[in-house]
Order: C-alpha cells, then sequence, then structure tokens
C-alpha cells in the first residue's frame, strides 16, 4: 500500500484474513472483489502515464461506496500496451502474461468465495480480458468484466462536442475525467490542438469499427492522440465520472445477482 492510499471500508486488502473468509460466506450470494485493470502508458503530451489505472481505480472505488457485498482490491496497473512502447514511460505485460495473471488472481478470489468482477480502464485490455473469462470459465470459474469507458457512450455524446471522432486515447473523454478526478495532473499548456488524421479502421473508442487490426500508435499520429483533446472541460469530466460510477455499481450489482449464486459444494 501506498502512503497516499486512504483506507476505507470498501478496500478488499484492508480485511484481515479472518474478515476476508467472514464476509465471503456472510449471505446467499458471493461478495464481488472488483479488481482495477488499466496500464501504464503515454497518455500525449498533457496527461500522465498511469491515467488508466488511476481513473479505473477511481470509479471502482466511488462504485463501491457503501455497499456491503462489494470491495475492491489493489489494482493491477499494468496492461497489454505494446503498441505505446515507442513513447517513453510505457511499461507493457504481452497478452499471454496478462492473460495469466489474471486467470490465477480470479481463480485465488473464485476458490475463497468472491465473484470476480475486473473492471477495466484500458482499450488495450479488453481482448485479453475475454480470453480470461472464456478460459477461467472452463474450469468451472466465473469471472466477468467490462470496461467503464464503454457503459457511457451516450453520456460522451451528450457533453462532448465529437464523441465519435473526439474520443479514443488521452482524448476529449480521458482528459475531461482526469480535470475532475485529477486536476493537478493535467498539463494545460500541453494540451494539443487538432485530432486524429483519417485512418482505416476508425481507431476512435466509439466508432464501431467492423475490422481489427493491430497497430503501434506513433503510426497513427506522432504524439500518440486519438481524439480532439482540447474539446475537454471539467463540466464534462464530472458528469462522464458520475454515469461511470453509477452504471459499474449498477452493473456490479447485475452481477452479484445473476452470477453470485453459490452451487452446492
Amino acid at each position: 500500500m501506498s502512503a497516499g492510499t486512504i483506507v476505507t471500508p470498501e478496500l478488499f486488502s484492508a480485511m484481515t484474513s479472518p474478515e476476508a473468509a467472514e464476509l465471503a460466506s456472510a449471505s446467499a450470494l458471493r461478495p464481488v472483489a472488483v479488481l482495477p485493470t488499466g496500464a501504464v502508458e503515454q497518455h500525449g503530451p498533457h496527461l500522465p502515464l498511469a491515467l488508466d489505472i488511476w481513473l479505473a481505480s477511481a470509479v471502482a472505488r466511488a462504485a463501491a461506496q457503501g455497499q456491503d457485498g462489494i470491495r475492491v482490491c489493489e489494482p493491477l496497473p499494468y496492461g497489454s500496451s505494446q503498441h505505446h512502447r515507442a513513447f517513453a514511460g510505457t511499461m507493457s505485460l504481452s497478452p499471454r502474461t496478462f492473460i495469466a495473471v489474471l486467470c490465477e488472481l480470479a481463480a485465488n478470489l473464485w476458490q475463497d468465495g468472491y465473484l470476480p468482477v475486473v473492471l477495466n480502464g484500458h482499450g488495450g485490455n479488453r481482448a485479453a480480458i475475454q480470453v480470461a473469462i472464456t478460459t477461467l470459465g472452463a474450469d468451472g470459474v466465473v469471472m466477468a468484466g467490462f470496461s467503464y469507458f464503454d457503459l457511457i457512450a451516450d453520456v460522451a455524446a451528450r457533453v462532448l462536442p465529437d464523441h465519435a471522432g473526439g474520443t479514443g486515447h488521452a482524448c476529449a473523454l480521458e482528459t475531461a475525467l482526469m480535470m475532475h478526478v485529477l486536476p493537478q495532473t493535467v498539463r494545460h499548456d500541453r494540451i494539443p490542438e487538432g485530432t486524429t488524421p483519417p485512418s482505416w479502421p476508425d481507431p476512435h473508442l466509439y466508432s464501431g469499427a467492423a475490422v481489427s487490426v493491430w497497430r503501434p500508435f506513433e503510426t497513427i499520429r506522432p504524439n500518440g492522440v486519438i481524439g480532439t483533446p482540447s474539446d475537454a472541460t471539467p463540466a464534462a469530466g464530472a458528469a462522464l465520472f458520475e454515469a461511470a460510477v453509477t452504471r459499474s455499481r449498477d452493473t456490479l450489482l447485475t452481477l452479484q445477482s445473476h452470477y453470485g449464486q453459490r452451487r452446492p459444494s
């Protein structure tokens, strides 16, 4: 635990081992153990390397507040970020390693009586999380996962000038969220103007492109930004964060009600 960690009731690792065992058996439903995932990678010239994991952790902790059956695990900060390695500071796990770590941690939680749910903050982790869920399912372990930003596309469409072409990476959405959650980390004087040059398939976050391809980010835009970060405002960030927290909480509770039933031993 870092010196700056604020210990609050929703933290999984703040429990003692007997308390963790007691919570796991306290009700007919498994408690949810939320594992925030993200990345430590470049976010253009204006945002910090840890943005993805900081935002995922902030959403997870806010979503779990006041919920007796939800605990937030220590975050897994490193994700699959090889496509950002041309930019200094990016720390990446291979997809194989990331999947293996997810599977082992989730299996531990399931064996201890919890329902493991990944709350993800990095688009590059999506495919690996799906593979981990499928791999564990074949072994009888139920794990779920979602990316918080996928839950708020309609809010982005309402509060951002160009949610389709303006969001992607270090974009209006992420810049606005950081203006609200951690405003001191945004380098306002370095927010780049302009937007992403046209490319195919469309790399933007909400493009819904039917075709997938792997590309290093420096080939898309030299500054590593996809979208239009200059469209960001603190007010938009507040609306996006509130929606991310509310919808993540609703999603976690729905997952628990559907998949948290204890199976006969």
